[in-house]
This record gives C-alpha cells, structure tokens and sequence, in this order.
C-alpha cells in the first residue's frame, strides 16, 4: 500500500474513535440524569411511605379504641347508665335524690 492509503485508513480511525467517545459521553450522561430521576422518585416513595405507616398506626388506634367501646355497649354497667339517664329506670334499692326548686 501507498502512504497515502495509510493516512486515509488512520483518518478514518480516529474519527470513529471521536465518535464513539462522543456517543459514549452521550449514553454517560443520559444514565447519569436517569440515576438522579429515580433517586429523587425513590425518596418521594419513602416519604409517602412513612406517612401512610403513620396513617396505619393511627386507624389501628381508632380500630382498638372502637374494640373498647364496643365492648362497654354491650355491658350491663353502660345499659344501667343509660336506663338511667335516658328513661328515669332505678333499680328497687337505689334511694332517689331529687332538688327543691326555689
């Protein structure tokens, strides 16, 4: 081969390289704004996350206390309580206290 047809082939070459290089840096920075896209997404997650746990524990709470009162509804005390309040019921040995009225 000539030198001619040497330097045509080196030419070409290094372009190439340039290229590649270029579509390289390209691809790096490409992945690099994907990296942070999906850092910032996963910290939206654990934030939402932490805040739907809070709203878990909370309705667990409600969810107990609700438990709680169930159970005085059904009891003998609450019944007595409200025959009481409500209907004016006593039992046969409860003494009445009534006010004078002025």
């Amino acid at each position: 081969m000539s030198k001619k047809g040497r330097r045509v082939r080196r030419k070409k070459t290094s372009t190439g390289r340039i290229y590649v290089a270029v579509i390289m840096l390209f691809m790096i920075g490409a992945m690099t704004v994907q990296m942070v896209n999906l850092y910032r997404k996963n910290q939206d997650y654990k934030r939402t996350e932490e805040t739907l746990e809070k709203q878990l524990e909370s309705a667990k709470q409600k969810q107990d206390k609700l438990k709680e009162d169930e159970e005085y509804v059904g009891s003998d005390e609450y019944i007595e309580k409200e025959a009481s309040e409500k209907l004016g019921l006593t039992h046969d040995n409860w003494i009445i206290f009534k006010e004078k009225e002025n």
